[in-house]
Order: structure tokens, then C-alpha cells, then sequence
């Protein structure tokens, strides 16, 4: 299980300055539980950027320093609470990239012993790491390329036939496009690890537990922000499960589609 943050603005904007100190500070905190690691992606062009480490984010004075920098404007932040049984390793710490996309997830798919089913051969080969999440990418980067572009309709294959062949509680994603935002909402509340939260001390409050895998957005004048939950976001708008928020980096059109 991890923490995602997307953003779209309409120039190159740090993240903490999109979210204003109190709320950046806020979030960090999130990596007291969530550990395993840190990543961010970037585009101030049409290729992206992104940087990794295998440690804790609130620990390492490059997370701080990354996170108060203009790289981009559009880009995403990850929070890594690793699976059981998936090593912490740099190949192993989201984001992945393939070509010139990013991508991000929060969950956690089994059986572990079955992920090598979930893609054909050729692209089990061009995995990096050992993770369910990048196979989850490249499984839509799959549908991607056999649906024409259409990565709406990807996405609704790749969370059609993963939650249909194992078991997962979360298949929350931010994917990143050289020209879209893409904050990917799949979840089943009813799969929420309460005793693991618990036990991590997080959140005295059981709504708080049941809501851990939530998603909510932000739409302002100069930016969209979509981010998991666990730190306070007075103001915004639930993304529901089973729906995709598709922002366009050009316009900040922004749209909430179902995946159907």
C-alpha cells in the first residue's frame, strides 16, 4: 500500500508549492508508516523526468529539496509501503517508465506466485523489477498498444481483467501522458488491511481507516491535484471508485469518466 499524488498546472510548479507548506508537511508525515521508499516523475517537456531512493522521503534531504523545485508542470509524488515479500530495491520503487509514459500505483495484487500470468512473455521480458504495480503497467501499456491509443478503454481492460484473475483491494494509480493526467480510482473498501493500519498506527478514527484507499481531486484556476488519503484535503471532490480523472496538460480540461 502507498501514498500517490498527481498534478497538472499550467507552468512548472513545485509540488509543495502547489499544496502551500502546512498541507506539503502533512503529507510527508504519511511516510512515517509508508517507508519503503519514495519516487517522483516529471515533464517539463515531453519526456519525462523521474527520481527514486529505497528510503523513507521524510529522512532524505533530496526529497525535500525535489519537492520544493519548479520541475515541471505536470508530475506525480509516491509514497511506498511495500507488499510483503517484494523487496525494497530501487527496481522496485514506483515510478516506473515506459517510453514516455510514468506511472504510480497504490495496492497490492495476488497471488504473488501467479503474477508472471498477468502479461504475455514478450512483456513479462521487460519488466525491471520483481513488482505486481509494473506489471499492472506494462499490462496496461499492453492494452494500450492493442487498443489503438485508446487509453480509457486500456484502462478498463487492464482493471476488468486483473480484479477478475486475483485478488486485490486497490488498483488506484496515477499515470502520466506527455499531454494527460490520468488518476486511475479502483478499489473495494470491504479490502481496506485494517489490522495492518492499526498496527502502523495509523488514524484513531474508523472512518479514516475505511476511507485508506480513497481518492480525492482539486480543481483550481492554475491547477488540478488528485492524491490519496490519510492528510487533511478540506474542499475536495471524491473520485469514486470504478472512475478515471483525465486532466489535459494543454487546457486543464479536466473530466471524470467511468471505467466501464
Amino acid at each position: 500500500m502507498c501514498r500517490l499524488l498527481g498534478y497538472c498546472s499550467r507552468d512548472a510548479a513545485s509540488v509543495a508549492g502547489l499544496l502551500g507548506t502546512e498541507s506539503f508537511r502533512a503529507l510527508t508525515s504519511l511516510s512515517d508508516l509508508h517507508e519503503d521508499g519514495w519516487g517522483m516523475a516529471w515533464y517539463a517537456g515531453s519526456r519525462p523526468a523521474t527520481w527514486k531512493s529505497p528510503a523513507r522521503a521524510g529522512r532524505e534531504p533530496e526529497y525535500d529539496k525535489l519537492a520544493w523545485q519548479p520541475l515541471g508542470d505536470l508530475g506525480l509524488l509516491h509514497l511506498r509501503w511495500a507488499t510483503p515479500g517484494l523487496p525494497v530495491t530501487d527496481a522496485n520503487t514506483h515510478p516506473f517508465q515506459y517510453g514516455d509514459y510514468t506511472f504510480a500505483h497504490n495496492g497490492a495484487i495476488h497471488p504473488q506466485e501467479r503474477l508472471g500470468e498477468m502479461l504475455p512473455p514478450e512483456w513479462e521480458r521487460r519488466l525491471a523489477g520483481t513488482t505486481d504495480s509494473e506489471r499492472y503497467f506494462l499490462h496496461l501499456m499492453w492494452r494500450l498498444a492493442e487498443r489503438d491509443g485508446d487509453m480509457v478503454a486500456a484502462i478498463a481492460d487492464s482493471t476488468a481483467a486483473i480484479s477478475q484473475g486475483y485478488t486485490t483491494g486497490s488498483l488506484n494509480a496515477i499515470l502520466l501522458a506527455p499531454d494527460t493526467l490520468y488518476a486511475i480510482s479502483f478499489y473495494d473498501r470491504s479490502m481496506v488491511p485494517a489490522d495492518r493500519l492499526r498496527e502502523r498506527g495509523y488514524g484513531d478514527d474508523p472512518d479514516e481507516v475505511a476511507a485508506y484507499f480513497d481518492l480525492a481531486y482539486q480543481v483550481t484556476d492554475d491547477a488540478v491535484l488528485v492524491a490519496s488519503s490519510g492528510w487533511p484535503m478540506p474542499g475536495w471532490t471524491p473520485l469514486p471508485s470504478a472512475h478515471v480523472l483525465v486532466t489535459d496538460r494543454r487546457t486543464l480540461a479536466t473530466s471524470v469518466l467511468p471505467i466501464s
